[in-house]
């Protein structure tokens, strides 16, 4: 069973461990206002031998630095996914509406989908999810209530795609981006000059990240489980990413390096500067309060082991 520690001794057990805490009542306030947890369990690995002591020299603060540019990591992320967000819904709505209309009793149906028999169940799974969203935001009751679409129903009769998908979460506006017909995919797709395939990669890979900085985890070193960014995007090639034994690339695929990759995709090159730019001034504050060798063990968990992922905004696609 887990014990109890006051914040006091919270810090006696940190320092028995070798940290070294210049000033207790400022670290005190810290632990009050983000919790040893998040600090501590989360962001102090980096600082620790293998028995799991602190290297000589580590100070409480450097594992603070470390935890606020993660969380800086995470606002930066969380602006740019949005700005993707928007972007791809706009687009989808758009091309369904186009091809199916507005009245989503008669474009919520499985013809409106593509008709391959192995997404039969996952079509159907959609279209239950999208009619579960306006019945939700009908409910005045319910924290999903969603005024606009119940204005659009009240008023028009109908809920048009373009509406809908505001409620739609980013992961389930995948899905349908998945399960659209492929004329429709296409259109969406060429706009940022891909393919469907890999359009419907990279947003597997940004989704996954979304969720992980609106929860609140860490972002610098996250890795994608299941999901890996094609190795065939011309972006990828033109970095020239080392191979490991198996001919595979050693970074790049379900790192930091790889949402990288896709935000040069999805967003308008001035938007990606401002996100590198941002990017950039996020890791050289934290290069003015840690070590040279500690800033290059977070890059090496972020995929940024050697300089080339600087030439992104150089490289045309």
């Amino acid at each position: 069973m887990k014990k109890f520690y006051t914040y006091e001794q919270q810090l006696d057990k940190l320092k028995s461990k070798g940290l070294i805490i210049k000033d207790e009542n400022a670290a005190i306030e810290v632990l009050k206002r983000e919790g040893y947890y998040n600090i501590i369990n989360g962001y102090s690995s980096l600082f620790k031998n293998d028995s799991k002591m602190f290297y000589g020299g580590t100070e409480f603060d450097d594992i603070v630095s470390l935890y606020n540019f993660d969380k800086n990591l995470r606002s930066i992320v969380y602006k740019y996914s949005s700005s993707i967000e928007c972007n791809c819904k706009a687009l989808i709505a758009h091309e369904f509406s186009r091809v199916h209309g507005v009245d989503e009793k008669l474009y919520l149906t499985a013809a409106s989908f593509t008709p391959n028999k192995s997404c039969a169940s996952g079509v159907r799974d959609l279209i239950i999810e999208c009619n579960k969203s306006i019945t939700e935001a009908l409910n005045k009751n319910s924290n999903k209530y969603r005024e606009y679409i119940a204005h659009n129903l009240n008023t028009n009769g109908h809920v048009p795609m373009w509406v809908l998908i505001r409620a739609l979460t980013f992961g389930t506006t995948t899905i349908l981006y998945k399960y659209m017909l492929p004329e429709e995919k296409e259109a969406v797709s060429s706009y940022f000059k891909l393919t469907t395939g890999q359009l419907e990669n990279i947003l597997e890979v940004i989704v996954p990240f979304r969720n992980i900085v609106a929860h609140g985890e860490r972002t610098y070193c996250a890795r994608l489980v299941r999901k890996r960014l094609s190795t065939e995007l011309s972006v990828v090639k033109k970095l020239g990413i080392p191979k490991n034994e198996k001919g595979q690339n050693k970074y790049g695929r379900n790192d930091f390096l790889a949402l990288m990759i896709c935000f040069k995709y999805l967003l308008p090159a001035v938007d990606f500067s401002s996100f590198m730019y941002e990017f950039n001034a996020n890791l050289e504050q934290l290069s003015n309060k840690l070590s040279p060798s500690l800033v290059g063990r977070v890059k090496i968990q972020m995929g940024l082991r050697a300089g080339g992922w600087r030439n992104l905004i150089k490289i045309e696609i």
